[in-house]
């Protein structure tokens, strides 16, 4: 009996690259049952029931994350389809881990949350991600955690949105 195709959903805002990331994605995988497929969500209130099967289905779920290079006034459509997608995700209980990088590095980052499920998936030719150590900077345990307050801080501090409020400033 063959085994059951199982789905990488990829997910995200409009212009973040969940398409070119589902494609670079599949080049990287050997596991014939395993394919990664970007999931189109239009602005609803809720996510459609075949999308919610899938998404519940799939063996990860992975959103964009907000920071490839956009237009000022499209910056702030992004986040708001960022914020309804999330709490959509949310209300249907689905599990995701967030995707951040540009070009490879975003792939890099993405294999790295699949070969955490499913070792064998990706090719020996694809780069040894696992010898290579993540930038970090705290000690937290941000890949599991998907507070989407949380990363707007982390993000904001990368950034440097932070620095421009006074967040995050060391006093002596």
């Amino acid at each position: 009996m063959p085994a059951q195709q199982q789905t990488i959903a990829v997910l995200g805002a409009p212009g973040t690259g969940a398409a070119e990331l589902a494609e670079a994605i599949n080049c990287c995988l050997t596991d014939s049952s395993m394919t990664a497929q970007a999931i189109a969500v239009a602005d609803d209130a809720q996510l459609p029931a075949p999308i919610r099967h899938t998404l519940h289905s799939a063996a990860i779920t992975l959103l964009m994350g907000l920071d490839t290079p956009c237009p000022a006034p499209e910056q702030a459509r992004r986040e708001a389809f960022d914020a309804q997608l999330r709490t959509m995700l949310a209300n249907a209980s689905v599990r995701y881990l967030v995707v951040y990088g540009q070009g490879p590095r975003r792939t890099e980052n993405a294999l790295k949350a699949i070969i955490s499920i499913a070792p064998s998936a990706i090719a020996e030719s694809a780069p040894d991600l696992l010898d290579q150590k993540p930038m970090r900077l705290r000690a937290w345990d941000c890949e599991k955690c998907s507070d989407p307050e949380c990363e707007h801080r982390l993000f904001s501090a990368l950034t440097g949105r932070g620095a421009e409020s006074g967040a995050g400033r060391l006093t002596g």
